[in-house]
């Protein structure tokens, strides 16, 4: 064979391999829609990164398939599918938090997400508060925001608590073969109320959204509303990763520990 008609088969034989690749992606990407939005998080966590970018909720409403997340998110569920299908081709440098006993996912939990509410939720509530007393009378939407933002907090404080000092401790105590003792019965009645607790705080979530045209400060907005916007943004995509965490890897973990 001439070396053109060999280059030539070369050639053709890479083309049809990189087809075989793509279709065989596209056929994985496609499947990804029928499967639920949480279940694509716990196999890779940097799938988080994108559905955030998209405005998908991948915590509280990580139940639910990705192609209905996309529609409730109003996004091109083409977009989202080559997003991820991009971020897989760069290579794994996943974080192993799913590959963690859980005692220590529980102690990455508690020393970086709760920690990050207990510190950034008085700025919160300052900021807010500072927004009513500098604009309250002038503009209608500052009073109820930062009526959500404390019940955000109240919400948040006491859930906290709860995790730390009943369910996280009961969870350690299952994984370690110990025999769980508490008021509360299986351990799926705690999670099941965490759960709920979580759903509550991504309605308020949802609300302080609608208020603020997706934390967006209008043209006239002070330093002070813009810093709180900005801090809001970041509070809730942190609190996004650690519910996701908790709703998608802990408590599913647990619960197959306890049957």
């Amino acid at each position: 064979m001439s070396t053109t008609h060999q280059s030539n088969a070369d050639l053709s034989a890479a083309d049809l391999s990189s087809e075989r690749l793509d279709h065989q992606e596209s056929s994985v990407s496609s499947t990804w829609l029928d499967r639920k939005v949480g279940e694509l998080v716990a196999e890779d966590f940097r799938r988080a990164h994108i559905f955030s970018q998209f405005g998908i909720d991948f915590c509280c409403g990580g139940g639910k398939p990705l192609s209905t997340a996309c529609e409730r998110a109003g996004v091109n569920a083409d977009e989202v599918l080559n997003a991820l299908n991009t971020m897989a081709s760069l290579g794994s440098q996943d974080d192993k938090l799913n590959q963690l006993p859980l005692s220590e996912l529980i102690d990455y939990i508690e020393v970086t997400h709760h920690k990050y509410v207990r510190e950034k939720a008085p700025l919160l509530i300052e900021y807010s508060e500072k927004m009513v007393r500098a604009h309250g009378e002038h503009y209608a939407e500052v009073v109820p925001f930062a009526g959500w933002i404390r019940a955000l907090v109240e919400d948040l404080m006491p859930h906290l608590m709860k995790e730390e000092r009943i369910l996280f401790p009961a969870i350690r105590a299952l994984s370690q073969g110990e025999q769980i003792e508490g008021c509360f019965g299986h351990i799926g009645n705690p999670i099941n109320a965490m759960q709920h607790e979580h759903e509550e705080a991504g309605a308020i979530l949802q609300k302080l959204h609608e208020l603020t045209n997706d934390f967006t400060p209008p043209e006239y907005a002070c330093t002070t509303w813009r810093v709180c916007y900005a801090t809001l943004a970041e509070f809730e995509a942190d609190l996004h990763q650690h519910i996701h965490l908790e709703n998608n890897i802990l408590f599913p973990k647990s619960l197959n520990l306890a049957q």
